[in-house]
């Protein structure tokens, strides 16, 4: 009994039917070999299949705060003090018209900078905060009294705060 009959169970038309569908594809892979060119394997040397080259990244242009590559420009890695320090000497160089207030908050500490104008009121509030952390309420509080905010995450992979892009953020945050 031979295999397709097994697989088959007995049935003749279908091992008939099997054998010949076997028969043509085998057919056809003997004349695709019989009409590829022959090379002389003494005169080429065997072609080495190509290795793809890993994809390098890029450092991000300056302005843009994301990605693989450390940017070049000033960021909250490369500036040689902790992330809070490397956030308030922007705010003291780039802000010096608003009282900065300080607080640290929460489980997983938050710090909390409160923006302040001349008026003394609260122009700003800007939320330094661990992308482990998920607390809404100082956004919350926010949205409800009408007063801009602002979250930098301080330990997101591949997110690097750039100085233009922090700059950027508070100073659109400001304005609106």
């Amino acid at each position: 009994m031979s295999l397709l009959s097994k697989l088959f169970g007995g049935d003749k038309n279908a091992e008939k039917a099997a054998k010949e569908l076997l028969n043509s594809l085998l057919g056809a892979q003997n004349t695709q070999k019989a009409t590829r060119p022959q090379t002389n394997a003494a005169a080429a040397p065997a072609a080495q299949p190509a290795q793809p080259q890993p994809a390098r990244a890029m450092p991000a242009p300056e302005g843009v705060s994301w990605g693989e590559e450390m940017p070049s420009e000033e960021n909250q890695f490369n500036a040689g003090v902790t992330y809070d320090r490397y956030f308030e000497s922007i705010f003291e160089a780039e802000f010096p018209a608003y009282r900065v207030e300080k607080a640290v908050t929460g489980r997983i500490p938050r710090t909390v900078y409160t923006f302040r104008d001349a008026a003394v009121s609260k122009a700003l509030v800007v939320e330094l905060m661990s992308e482990k952390s998920e607390a809404k309420k100082i956004r919350q509080d926010c949205a409800r009294e009408g007063v801009p905010y602002l979250r930098f995450y301080y330990d997101h992979h591949g997110w690097w705060n750039t100085r233009s892009y922090v700059k950027e953020r508070i100073r659109a945050a400001l304005r609106a």
